[in-house]
């Protein structure tokens, strides 16, 4: 027998696609729900586990830390200090000897040494030598010897007297750049 339906033809197809729209839409937000809940699932198990690896790392810093030797720690850091202390000493000591060695290289066989004064002002080292020179010439010539070098910025004259026993008694000043009594212990070697 054949099927009697009261419902227009119109209307039931209008209602059948009002069902399909809503079964899509309710299957994507279906979807969707699962993926969210997915998410969060996996970002709960990700936290736990962020959490029990900070539990074994305090855990682990905890034991480290009864295991310290607190006398040891402090003499190896005054040891570094005191290593530093005399690295220092020998990055800035002055070397005399290097001025004594200078001065010998650049003396006129004419002339000799009686005294020597040196005073540090800013970068420089002022010495004043007093000394005794055969002849003028000789005294000249001792001049012309430091001003020539280069670590020597400036030479005067301070005073000069014939002397009783022959000779020129003299005094000069020197003005050296500081480099001459500061070495640098690797080029020492």
């Amino acid at each position: 027998m054949p099927e009697i339906n009261l419902i227009p033809k119109e209307y039931k197809e209008r209602g059948s696609g009002f069902s399909n729209i809503f079964s899509k839409t309710g299957g994507i937000i279906l979807a969707l729900l699962i993926l969210s809940l997915l998410i969060f699932g996996g970002l709960l198990f990700y936290k736990n586990k962020i959490k029990t690896n900070l539990e074994d790392i305090n855990q682990e810093i905890t034991n480290l830390e009864s295991k310290r030797d607190n006398s040891s720690e402090f003499s190896i850091y005054y040891a570094d200090k005191k290593i530093n202390l005399v690295q220092n000493l020998f990055k800035d000591h002055v070397y005399w000897s290097k001025l004594f060695v200078k001065i010998q290289e650049l003396v006129v066989p004419e002339v000799y040494f009686s005294d020597l004064k040196s005073t540090f002002f800013e970068d420089k080292l002022e010495v004043v030598l007093t000394g005794k020179a055969t002849t003028y010439t000789a005294l000249a010539k001792q001049m012309t010897g430091f001003k020539e070098d280069p670590l020597v910025e400036k030479i005067s004259l301070t005073g000069t007297t014939l002397s009783e026993a022959g000779g020129v008694d003299f005094d000069f000043s020197i003005v050296f750049k500081k480099d001459i009594l500061i070495s640098d212990i690797l080029m020492d070697k």
